[in-house]
This record gives structure tokens, C-alpha cells and sequence, in this order.
């Protein structure tokens, strides 16, 4: 006799309703049990079958649809552990892209420990943390992606799981690391290596490659700020650090892809502020950047007048030639740091002498005149805010004898 088909079997379970209660019961019994090992091979299906090449994401979600329970399923090989499905999948590449809906679906039924995402964050099985074993970089930025979109990847997790270093200890990760640090950009100044505690340009194990993510994506969210490459850690700009961990050479290979030259970056200004002495390899590399101004208006000549200043240490009897050699507009302009004049600057914290602040007044005199009018200015401007404020007052007094006496 023919095999039955499924619908005839679900048919005919539908009529033991009409069956005496006794064999009625053995029938829901048989019933549950088969439901039981379908879930079950429903689970297997989910561990070890899942194939993007012949699967599709609906036929995959019709599964559990039909056996919700299979997401709960836990495989028992001694060789991984008590897993869930959506952990198992991280490690096959053809079914690391079904994550996001294991995830989604798990979450949608409580599978996993609480706040476990469906069981992508359970304890010791992190699945977020494992895709950063994978080869296939660019379907991994695809899930980490998905998973943001559904909400299951949050910025908060950045920090929680220290997931940008985590991913640049990692070969090959350079997609995914773009993803998790436009999520949460600022992790990329705040983020510490777990070794020296220092920011991640300042990383113990830098490669040319992890150098190469992190400045890459330090120019796409602070481009302002070259992507932190003058940024000092234990009196060290993080440039200098590449410098001595990867080579100068190499270093330099890196920053020219992630800072072309010819651009118009105030690379040079930027060094001479934070570390002097790397103006002039930088300068083999950027020699049209000489030439440019800065964020502030200043030319490189002017950025390296103030850095002078504002290091002291420099009597006009010995240092005379930084003085005389300066400018008009290097004497007239403030140096933006401090916000002060040269001539200030020099005579602050006893930086010079009185014949270096001399000189500098004698030279450009106007900057007296341009503090008067400044002050001037300011006085008045306080004296117009205290007459509005009387007036005020005095507008506020009469409406309360008025109201005093209705």
C-alpha cells in the first residue's frame, strides 16, 4: 500500500478527536513524540545543514515557522560545546549568513538566556566576537551590517566587548572593522589595547595593515584631526609610534593612502604642533603642503614662530634670530592654543626675556592698539547689556505699582 502523504496524515490526526478518549490519547502521545524527533531533526537541520548556496532565507525561516523549538536546540558534540544553532552557523562560511535571521527569530522567541539577543551574545558563545575568525570578510561586514539594521548589533557593544581590537587582532578583518567603528566612531579615540592601555594607534602589535584600518577610519569620522595620527600617548605621537613598530617607510606608505598628498591637509602644521622633528620626513612626502594655511589662517612658518614661543626657553641673546628672522604677520597673529600675542607669550611662565618682548612690541606696535580697541569694545558692549538691563528693570517696576493700585 502506497505511502500516505503528509496532509493525509494531518488530516487524519484532525478526525481522533471523534475516537474513543483511550486511543485518542496513545494517538497525541505518538503524536508529541513525533513532534518531539521533527523538532529535533528540525535543530540538526539548523546546525549542521544550512547551506546559502542551496537554501534560501524564506525556505529557512518557513523551518522554523513550522518547528519554532529547533532554535532552541542544543549540539552536543563534545568538539563545541552546548550551542545554539545561530552559534554553530559562525562556523561554516556557507552559513554564516543565515546569523541575522537565526538572531532575529530567537529573539522573537526568547531562545537564549535573557538579553542574549535571540543567544547571539550568550556567555562564552559570543557570536558578534567569533566573526572575527571567519576568512570571508566581505560576508561578515554583510551580517555585522544586517545585524545593526535589526538592531541586534547596538553601539553600545562596541565598548562593552572591546569589538574594534578584538577585530585587529584578527588577519583579514579590514571590512568588518569599517562597520563596527562607523557605529560607534568615538570608540576609536576611547577604545584602550588591553596590554600598555593605550588608544589603538598606539596599539603594542601595530601592523601595517592594522595601522592602515585605523587611519583609514580616523580620517573618515575626524578627518579634522588627520584621523588622531599626531595624538600623544606617554609623551609619543601615534605617527611616531608606526614609525618605530612598522618602519618609517612603511608607515609613511600607509599614511599617503589614507592622507593622499596634494590634498590640501595641514599635515605639516599638525606635526610642528605635536612633534617637531617629524616635519621633515613628512615633508619628503608633502612638500606642497608648505605652502598652505592651516585651520586657524596660519602659514607653517607662523604654526612653527608659536610652537617656539610656546616651548621657551629662549633668550633674545642666544635665540636672537628667531626673533629678528620673524615677520609682520608672524608677530601680529595669535597664537590660536593660547590665544595670546607673541609678545605675550614670550613674557608668560618667563618663556624669554624683556628684550625679546621688547623687540617684538618695537616691531609691531599695533597689537597694543588692537588689545585697547578690543577691551573697548568690550566695555562698551557689557555697558549696553547693563543699560538694557536697568530699563528692564525699571519697565518691570512700573507695571507693579500699577498692578499694585487696579
Amino acid at each position: 500500500m502506497p505511502a500516505s502523504s503528509l496532509e493525509d496524515i494531518i488530516a487524519k490526526l484532525h478526525l481522533c478527536k471523534d475516537a474513543p478518549h483511550y486511543m485518542a490519547d496513545k494517538i497525541n502521545a505518538i503524536a508529541d513524540k513525533a513532534l518531539e524527533e521533527m523538532t529535533k531533526e528540525a535543530g540538526d537541520f539548523l546546525h549542521y545543514d544550512l547551506d546559502d548556496e542551496k537554501h534560501t532565507v524564506e525556505e529557512v525561516k518557513a523551518i522554523i515557522d513550522i518547528f519554532p523549538g529547533s532554535l532552541s536546540v542544543i549540539n552536543l558534540d563534545p568538539g563545541f560545546g552546548d550551542i545554539l544553532p545561530v552559534y554553530q552557523a559562525v562556523y561554516r562560511s556557507r552559513a554564516v549568513s543565515f546569523i541575522p535571521l537565526l538572531a532575529k527569530e530567537g529573539s522573537r522567541l526568547g531562545v537564549g538566556s535573557e538579553g542574549s539577543r535571540g543567544g547571539l551574545l550568550e556567555h562564552g558563545s559570543n557570536v558578534v566576537l567569533t566573526l572575527a575568525e571567519l576568512y570571508d570578510d566581505k560576508k561578515c561586514k554583510k551580517v555585522l551590517e544586517e545585524l545593526r539594521d535589526l538592531d541586534l548589533l547596538k553601539k553600545e557593544d562596541i565598548q562593552n566587548f572591546d569589538l574594534l581590537q578584538h577585530f585587529l587582532a584578527e588577519d583579514g578583518c579590514a571590512q568588518r572593522f569599517e562597520v563596527l567603528a562607523a557605529l560607534d566612531p568615538d570608540s576609536l579615540i576611547t577604545a584602550r589595547c588591553s596590554i600598555n592601555e593605550g588608544p589603538l594607534l598606539h596599539h603594542y602589535k601595530l601592523t601595517e595593515n592594522t595601522f592602515e584600518m585605523i587611519l583609514k577610519a580616523g580620517m573618515e569620522h575626524f578627518p579634522e584631526n588627520l584621523g588622531c595620527l599626531f595624538r600623544k600617548f606617554k609623551g609619543k605621537t601615534a605617527c611616531q609610534n608606526a614609525f618605530d613598530i612598522i618602519g618609517t617607510d612603511e608607515a609613511m606608505r600607509v599614511i599617503c593612502r589614507c592622507i593622499p598628498p596634494g590634498e590640501n591637509h595641514p599635515i605639516l602644521h599638525m606635526a610642528v604642533e605635536a612633534d617637531p622633528h617629524l616635519e621633515d620626513t613628512l615633508m619628503n612626502y608633502y612638500r606642497d603642503e608648505a605652502f598652505i594655511r592651516d585651520a586657524t589662517g596660519r602659514t607653517l612658518s607662523q604654526v612653527q614662530f608659536h610652537y617656539t614661543l610656546r616651548k621657551g626657553n629662549i633668550p633674545f641673546s642666544t635665540t636672537a634670530s628667531v626673533f629678528v628672522k620673524a615677520t609682520d604677520d608672524h608677530i601680529e597673529a595669535k597664537d590660536p592654543r593660547s590665544g595670546l600675542y607673541p609678545f605675550m607669550l614670550a613674557a608668560s611662565k618667563n618663556r624669554s626675556d624683556l628684550d625679546a618682548v621688547n623687540y617684538l612690541l618695537r616691531r609691531c606696535p599695533k597689537v597694543l592698539v588692537d588689545i585697547k580697541n578690543t577691551d573697548t569694545g568690550k566695555h562698551r558692549a557689557e555697558g549696553l547689556c547693563d543699560q538694557r538691563r536697568r530699563k528692564k528693570q525699571r519697565h518691570v517696576s512700573r507695571v507693579e505699582v500699577l498692578m499694585r493700585y487696579r
